[in-house]
């Protein structure tokens, strides 16, 4: 075998993995990205949740109050 056809395969195959490092650098970038925004949402959705909750706790405390009041039961003040 002659030395040209030595470095070239040697060019070739370098060639090849450098071809496959970037795609597969590509698909790592893909996959980051696709993650980031699905925790995006999935934050997004655990604020809605979180301000449901209060909100919910907030009614529930008025039902409460309003329920002392209609019962006459005397009750702890909150601090």
């Amino acid at each position: 075998m002659d030395w040209t056809q030595t470095l070239t395969i040697i060019a070739s195959m370098a060639g090849i993995l450098t071809g496959y490092a970037f795609l597969l650098n590509k698909r790592i970038d893909d996959l980051r990205e696709d993650l980031n925004r699905r925790m995006d949402r999935l934050e997004h959705r655990m604020d809605r949740l979180e301000q449901r909750m209060d909100k919910l706790e907030d009614e529930l405390k008025e039902i409460r109050m309003l329920l002392y009041k209609v019962l006459e039961v005397p009750h702890k003040e909150e601090k």
